[in-house]
Parts: structure tokens; sequence; C-alpha cells
């Protein structure tokens, strides 16, 4: 019996010539074919700066920036970080192409915003953090020295804190209000991590002391704070949030606020079984109990008021009659402090109304509370 055996030779793969090469990296970049072949030529310039082996290292790429090779610089560090693909310390060729496309004049703003966001994300947490690191090193390694205010002033910039005559524009805060509204946003930004957003722990804490216990209206208001839906609040969405309890807000903004409020499973209605968990995550954080057959009442009540079309749901139509018929259903989406702000305010607090927002008929004709 024979047995015949068959030999696989692994052979190691033909380097790619320098035309197929310069037609790949055009394939996935700006670049054309000449452009990339130019670019050889500068790349075994710095490549060959320091030590000639056909890698540019940290020292060379420094040297090819900024003119010295020794003199420690985060910008730098973070643009070599971001050509050394592969993270092995050193950059070859591909990537110094791939990467130096970012700036090519054809390539999509999308990809130069996404480089940029990378670069200012020291840390690789997802998220540019308020210190401004990278604004104060770049001053620093250019020799320039700026006022702490202009240095926070630049940070802010760079972080997106948007214009106050601008917020003044959508809003019905005026500038001098804004920027006491900047302070407020400060301190309940940097309560728990100083990074110029505020978390929902952070947003908890300014409401109700308390970082740590459950709320489930804490967690409705920061949804509604929170208009891109990231996780965090920034001052943009702060103040423009804000500015529905502003006493000079219209009463229909404050009914479209609070019918989103209640509005927890966001299908465009109020059911009975939002209200009642509503009602029931109030009166568990306020330490209160009502027995069942009263919060049936109240819900009852309110359904009896409010849904005029009788389907067993409130849309906003009839959200916004019923707040026209009882008023002081929104007597506590005004805040009075938010009108003729200055930095001495006292702390922002605020409280769902649920339950001491009564309809005056419903009291007087059985003498409970509706929604």
């Amino acid at each position: 019996m024979s047995i015949s055996m068959s030999c696989f030779c692994l052979k190691k793969a033909r380097p790619k010539t320098k035309q197929e090469l310069s037609t790949l990296l055009a394939s996935e970049t700006s670049f054309t074919v000449n452009e990339i072949e130019a670019l050889l030529c500068t790349f075994k310039k710095l490549s060959s700066a320091i030590v000639d082996d056909d890698f540019i290292h940290k020292e060379e790429f420094q040297l090819a920036l900024f003119n010295n090779s020794s003199k420690q610089n985060l910008f730098a560090d973070r643009v070599f970080d971001m050509f050394d693909i592969k993270r092995n310390g050193v950059i070859d060729f591909g990537e110094f192409v791939r990467s130096l496309s970012v700036f090519h004049p054809n390539t999509s703003e999308e990809k130069k915003i996404e480089f940029a966001f990378r670069l200012f994300d020291l840390r690789q947490s997802g998220y540019i953090e308020r210190q401004g690191e990278m604004v104060l090193a770049t001053l620093n390694e250019s020799d320039v020295t700026v006022p702490d205010d202009v240095a926070e002033a630049i940070v802010d910039k760079r972080l997106g804190r948007e214009d106050p005559a601008a917020l003044a524009a959508q809003t019905y805060f005026n500038i001098s209000e804004i920027e006491a509204l900047y302070d407020l946003f400060k301190k309940l930004s940097s309560s728990i991590v100083d990074d110029g957003l505020i978390s929902k722990e952070e947003f908890q804490l300014g409401l109700f002391g308390s970082s740590e216990k459950r709320s489930l209206f804490a967690d409705r208001v920061f949804h509604l704070f929170d208009s891109k839906n990231d996780g965090v609040i920034e001052f943009g969405e702060f103040v423009r949030a804000l500015s529905i309890f502003h006493p000079a807000a219209p009463q229909a903004q404050k009914a479209d606020f609070a019918f989103r409020l209640y509005d927890i499973c966001q299908r465009g209605f109020i059911g009975r079984g939002e209200v009642r968990e509503m009602i029931m995550a109030l009166l568990s954080e306020s330490d209160l109990v009502l027995p069942q057959d009263i919060i049936k009442i109240i819900i009852d009540k309110s359904f009896e008021e409010a849904d005029s079309k009788g389907d067993g749901r409130i849309d906003p139509e009839e959200w916004q009659e019923f707040v026209a018929q009882n008023p002081s259903l929104l007597r506590n989406m005004t805040i009075p402090y938010l009108k003729g702000l200055n930095t001495q305010f006292p702390s922002v607090k605020l409280t769902s109304g649920i339950g001491d927002c009564t309809s005056s008929s419903s009291l007087e004709k059985d003498n409970t509370s509706s929604l």
C-alpha cells in the first residue's frame, strides 16, 4: 500500500513594486499615483534624518514638524500616535500616506472632524475632557503666555461653549443671565468629574442633593435636558432647557415640556400606566404612602377631565386644553429666580408638581387631587 504525500510550501509574499504600492495607496486615499510617488521622496528624507531605516521615528517626526528632536511636545506626540496606525513606535510609508490623506483638500469634512476629535481625545475615552490640556500645551510650546481667564475662554470655545449672544437670541435669557448660568453650569459639571459636561449623577446631585438614590423624575428631566441623547448635558442644552422655566416663556412651551415629562414611553401620548408610574415613584421618593384606591381615584379623575376623546390616552391637543383649563398644573414649570439672574442667585431646584398641581374643580367635588 503506497501513501502519496503532498508537500505544501508556504512562499513569502512577493514585495509590491513601487508602481503597485502607489496604485494601491491611491485607491485607498485621496492622493493620485503621481502625488504618492512625490510623497515617497519626502518620506525617504524624513525617515533618514536620524536613522536611515525606511521608518519615521518619533524623534524624526518631531524634527520635521518643529526642527527639534529632543523637546517634549504634546501636539507632536498626539499626531505621531495617530500616524502610527500599527502602534509599533514607527511610521512606515503606507501609514504616512494614509494619515496624510486626511489633510488632502479632497478628503471629506467628516473624516477631518473625526481625526481632530481623536487628536483632542487624549485619554482615548471617547470624549474630550474640559481640562484643555492640548490647548494649554500648544500655547506653552509656542512660547505664548496668556492670562488664565483668556486660556479658559479658549478652552471653552474649543469645547463648544456656545456664544452667549447666540443663546440669548434663542432663549428668554439675556446675555448677563446666560453668563450667570455658566457659573452655575461650571459648579454642576465639576461636582463629581470636572469635564465641562453634566452627567446624570451630577444632575441628580444638583436637583436632590444625592447622586446615588434612584429617581424617575430626575431621570425624565435629565433625558429632556439631554437633547442630543448622548448621556451628558452641554452648556447649550442646559440653557435651552432651563429657558422653558423662565417666567417669560409662554405657557404652550411649558405645557409641551410637561407633556414630554409624563410621556415616559415616548409614544406621543400619556397613558394611565405612565401616570401611575410617575405618581408611585414620586410618592416613594417623598416617603409618602397613599392607599391604592386613592391613587386609582386620582388617575381616574385626571383622565375623566383630560381625556376628552375618551380613548384612554391623553394626546398633546387634549393636554394643552387640560392645562389651559387648569393653569395651576404648570406652576412648577416657572422658576422666578431665572429672571434677573446674577452670580449670587440661589441653587435651582426643580419639582414635578405631580400631586400638588391640582384641578380646583376636582378638589371641590371630590376632595381628591388630579394630575
